[in-house]
């Protein structure tokens, strides 16, 4: 089931290639607020459309519900969900949609391994469905998920986070703690602390992309927003921030609408969406300013995700991002204020 660490080097090398050639291919500027674009592709990755055959998966495709992806030996690929949460899938694993929208996101895990770095504001309920053959899993939590599929079983492992398993609100998964369904049968373990390739290959796209929100030029992005109407992409479900292209990197980065969000892997992301009060009653157009500080003028008080359709946060909200007091990774250490390159 777990990938041979003999492969390590060889997804290094794929990984900073694919970067290299997507960037060829993509617009220079692509915002985005929805689920289902592929962001990475390693090795051969093959997609099959309704009443089409198999055709090899580009990292500049867009999945749709029902859509098959399939990866052969040593592949992977890494597909976005709702902005800031990614699906990355192990090698000769075989995953769809099942339904692609933001506010009933639902995957299908059919056979193989997937990883899924899942971001939201803290103590919010995520529900996103992970279904497979013999288990269906929820979700709940900001955190890092590995679900294995194969003939007896089904097994999810909670890096960080917290999940349910079965129809009863008690069946849940907390992490370091994983659990193993066989014909219905529950058996719980932890989760082992040695890692596999792909974890590794995981957490290193956990890094590059935090890099790459890092590296997004703040005053060509600004003046992109506002010439495309920014308020329009602050409403609608689940909505924590945008995915956003940095051609440099070949991939959509995550970028927050407030300060101090950091991936569940620890990652700070280096700039962050402000509003400057706009949907508080404020008159300021949103900037994209530097996540190290609090935003110009504020009380360092975090405003929260910018508020959905019959959402009326007052000013001075105060929603907790993911990662909480003191910053501290899965693996227990102290996150530091800026990314590093995975590959230093």
């Amino acid at each position: 089931m777990r990938t041979s660490l003999r492969n390590i080097a060889f997804l290094s090398f794929l990984l900073a290639f694919s970067s290299i050639a997507v960037a060829q291919t993509r617009d220079r500027f692509v915002i985005s607020a929805k689920a289902g674009s592929v962001n990475t592709v390693v090795g051969r990755v093959f997609v099959r459309r309704d009443g089409q055959n198999n055709q090899l998966l580009s990292s500049t495709d867009d999945l749709a519900s029902r859509d098959v992806v399939t990866t052969g030996a040593n592949s992977n690929a890494e597909i976005l969900l709702n902005p800031g949460s990614y699906l990355r899938l192990g090698e000769n694993s075989e995953f769809q949609f099942e339904d692609i929208s933001l506010d009933h996101l639902r995957l299908r895990l059919t056979s193989g391994s997937a990883i899924i770095e899942a971001t939201g504001v803290a103590d919010m309920d995520l529900g996103m469905k992970v279904s497979t053959p013999q288990a269906n899993f929820t979700i709940i939590r900001s955190g890092i998920y590995r679900i294995n599929v194969d003939k007896e079983a089904s097994e999810l492992a909670v890096y960080k986070g917290r999940a349910s398993f079965g129809p009863n609100v008690n069946d849940i998964v907390k992490g370091g703690n994983s659990i193993r369904l066989t014909n219905g049968v529950a058996e719980s373990a932890k989760v082992p602390k040695d890692k596999d390739a792909f974890e590794l290959w995981s957490k290193q796209r956990a890094q590059l992309l935090a890099k790459a929100n890092e590296r997004l030029s703040r005053r060509t992005l600004n003046g992109y927003l506002n010439d495309h109407g920014w308020d329009s992409w602050l409403w609608g479900p689940r909505r924590f921030g945008l995915w956003t292209f940095n051609a440099s990197f070949g991939s959509y980065t995550f970028l927050p609408f407030y300060y101090g969000w950091a991936s569940p892997y620890g990652h700070y992301y280096g700039n962050y969406y402000w509003t400057g009060g706009g949907y508080y009653g404020g008159n300021s157009n949103p900037i994209i300013v530097n996540n190290q500080v609090p935003p110009p003028g504020s009380t360092g008080v975090n405003p929260g995700p910018a508020p959905g359709p019959g959402v009326s946060p007052g000013p001075g909200t105060s929603i907790a991002p993911p990662g909480g007091a003191g910053r501290i990774d899965p693996e227990g250490n102290r996150v530091v204020n800026k990314s590093r390159d995975p590959n230093n």
